[in-house]
């Protein structure tokens, strides 16, 4: 038997919606129908179906932590990245990628110590024209030239510090924040895809969590652990400060308007020391109204 070898794998030189996300982990696309509709049991013993509504969705995953806003607020472009081909001469040896109108409605942060932080993006593609179907939203181009390299602003394997006002947070393990839009989207007359696929920043999700070992205790009054501080503290900017990699200089995260909700203490015998998680929110003023962009944006990267 012929030795066939269609193998390809190693995301990378990703490019959405003019944003150069280096530092690519993971692309997940996903193309299905919607919609199934299925006969009842009237004497057959299988079903008939038809299938309606031809999506094209899925994720990224990137090192490049601080391209964050600028995912959720860029302009519906295209989606690119290249494959490495096995067995191949890197001359021909790409795959081409190129996935149309995406338009990003979840975007999420991650930040673990001793670990590279990470960026997801969830999106959902727009169909240009009625009569667009897998192929024309996404399109693979085979036998091309190695993509040129795209850098990232990799780092977040150590969380420098985390303010909420004036309290001080230490000792951090992990920092999440999420931002996810409303996502509305139809296919309806003759479209054989959505043709109206909208991210609303109208009721937007904004949350997160902090991971800690803080367990300070305040000298009051009132006297209170770090956690409970922080369920006690009003509403104000919560500043993660994230390292760089190769000595860059640091990121400060600020999520403006944060109120937390809830937290958890464990202590435990088999680890070393108790571990704290604080879920937070962010929680809007309508005196002076956050923003994905402007002057009081809920979510900033310096």
């Amino acid at each position: 038997m012929v030795t066939v070898n269609k193998r390809v794998g190693l995301p990378q030189a990703v490019v959405i919606n003019g944003v150069d996300a280096g530092g690519a982990m993971t692309a997940i696309i996903e193309q299905g129908y919607d919609s199934i509709i299925k006969t009842g049991p009237d004497g057959l013993e299988a079903q008939i179906e038809d299938r309606e509504a031809v999506y094209t969705r899925g994720q990224i995953i990137s090192q490049d932590f601080v391209h964050i806003v600028e995912l959720l607020t860029g302009a519906v472009g295209t989606y690119v990245f290249y494959e490495r081909k096995s067995g191949v001469a890197a001359e021909t040896g790409y795959i081409k990628h190129t996935i149309t109108n995406p338009v990003i409605h979840r975007v999420a942060l991650s930040a673990r110590k001793a670990q590279y932080a990470t960026i997801t993006a969830d999106f959902e593609c727009m169909a240009a024209d009625p009569t667009m179907t897998f192929g024309d939203m996404w399109a693979p181009l085979d036998s091309q030239a190695a993509p040129s390299y795209i850098s990232a602003a990799r780092g977040g394997y150590r969380i420098a510090s985390a303010v909420l006002g004036a309290l001080n947070i230490y000792h951090l393990t992990s920092f999440d924040f999420t931002l996810a839009l409303t996502l509305v989207k139809e296919c309806n007359d003759a479209d054989v895809g959505y043709t109206c696929v909208d991210a609303r920043p109208d009721g937007l999700t904004a949350e997160g969590s902090l991971n800690f070992q803080d367990s300070a205790v305040a000298t009051g009054p009132p006297v209170l652990l770090t956690c409970q501080s922080l369920l006690a503290a009003a509403r104000g900017d919560l500043v993660v400060t994230l390292n760089s990699s190769q000595g860059g200089a640091a990121k400060a995260i600020t999520v403006a308007g944060v109120v937390f909700r809830t937290v958890r203490r464990t202590s435990d015998a088999n680890t070393p020391f108790a571990d704290h998680v604080a879920n937070f929110g962010v929680c809007n003023d309508p005196a002076l109204p956050l923003t994905l962009a402007g002057a009081n944006k809920i979510l900033a990267v310096a």
